[in-house]
């Protein structure tokens, strides 16, 4: 079982903290140096914490939308020999495709609710979002998103339907899944 994440935030910061808060990567413990000198007043304390950062966790892959972070909303026109007349048009921020698999997948899949559908319905994260964050959207309506902690979380199955009347392109997993 996999679950797909469509993200939105304003920057790469707030999305590590994002995955960070909701267990997407975790701390790797810290290496405590002790002082080992028996005529020590501190014999046996902990005289040095070393943090040794984060690590991705295995089932969490995450993606770039369109390889660039870069969500297009309008796109560019160009006369017959391929000069621009218009830049296509993007959302602010970052936009990242998340997949969930294997372990996270399975701590991340939500418990049966009958109220719950999309995304909610499968996962904890996109369900507590809907539930404790802020409901909007965008693309006049058309777009719908739960935001938390300064992330926007969509449904895949909309911004697939709305890349797609529009011609727009979208996201592709490398073996072709795409969005």
């Amino acid at each position: 079982m996999s679950i797909d994440l469509i993200l939105h935030a304003a920057d790469g910061q707030t999305l590590v903290q994002f995955a960070r808060t909701y267990g997407l990567f975790r701390k790797k413990p810290d290496t405590l140096v002790y002082d080992t000198d028996p005529e020590s007043p501190t014999f046996g304390d902990v005289i040095e914490t070393i943090d040794n950062g984060w690590r991705q966790r295995r089932g969490f892959e995450y993606s770039p939308w369109a390889g660039s972070g870069k969500f297009m909303t309008t796109k560019g026109t160009y006369d017959a020999e391929g000069a621009e007349l218009t830049a296509p048009q993007y959302v602010a921020g970052l936009v990242y495709l998340v997949r969930l698999s294997f372990d996270v997948a399975d701590e991340d899949q939500a418990d049966e609710d009958e109220t719950e559908t999309g995304q909610a319905a499968k996962s904890k994260i996109v369900r507590w979002a809907k539930r404790n964050g802020t409901i909007g959207s965008m693309a006049g309506g058309a777009l719908d998103y739960a935001e938390v902690d300064g992330v926007k979380v969509f449904q895949p199955d909309q911004i697939n339907a709305w890349l797609s009347t529009r011609n727009l392109p979208g996201h592709e997993w490398l073996g072709g899944n795409s969005y």
